[in-house]
């Protein structure tokens, strides 16, 4: 399987791997404080494609608006 090509530069990448570990935490230790079943999912699902993002470098919104923050030399 061919992973796509990065489009996010290492500071980038750090930001997203703290908002995506920041909102997890707050998912599942301060549940209580969110209250709406379907906000606390939504706040899970942002933070999980957050760290995905971090994983592997790439982000599926920066590829449709072709944004890229990495400095590439062509």
């Amino acid at each position: 399987m061919k992973l796509p090509k990065v489009n996010l530069c290492s500071l980038d990448r750090f930001i997203r791997g703290g908002i995506g570990v920041s909102l997890l935490i707050y998912v599942i230790f301060g549940y209580e404080h969110i209250g709406d079943p379907l906000l606390l999912s939504l706040i899970l699902i942002f933070s999980i494609l957050n760290l995905i993002s971090f994983a592997i470098g790439w982000c599926p919104v920066y590829r449709l608006a072709n944004i890229s923050s990495c400095h590439t030399d062509d």
